[in-house]
């Protein structure tokens, strides 16, 4: 868990000539977001999608399985990725329609330089 960052950019240096889209879930993405530092420094163009749903949902899971009951700490709301990722040098876009999806990585697949793209999720869907 958390590995999704980093290892996008190690599949991308190993297949320079393949494009690779990284998905990964806000919980997911905390664990390695200095990934994004790699990234801009060595302008490694992976693109980064970050799916916003404000929460840690396998550790929410894990947590279910286990009976361990209301588990603090799993709630992440609010975390803006594309301020992250501007603090660590990429270009990143929010989005939270399928249009805006499209366009975003559209436009990412092009830049040729690494993007986020953070796309906010309807919590309401279990």
């Amino acid at each position: 868990m958390g590995f999704g960052l980093p290892a996008a950019l190690g599949v991308q240096l190993a297949d320079p000539d393949r494009q690779v889209v990284a998905l990964v879930g806000d919980g997911s993405a905390n664990y390695g977001i200095t990934a994004l530092w790699t990234a801009a420094r060595y302008r490694i163009p992976v693109i980064f999608v970050i799916l916003r749903n404000g929460t840690y949902g396998a550790l929410r899971w894990f947590a279910g399985v286990l009976g361990a009951g209301e588990t603090p700490g799993l709630d992440i709301p609010d975390i803006d990725f594309t301020a992250l990722a501007a603090g660590y040098g990429v270009t990143g876009v929010a989005v939270s329609s399928r249009t805006a999806l499209v366009e975003a990585v559209t436009e990412a697949l092009g830049a040729g330089e690494p993007r986020l793209i953070q796309v906010d999720t309807d919590l309401t869907t279990p």
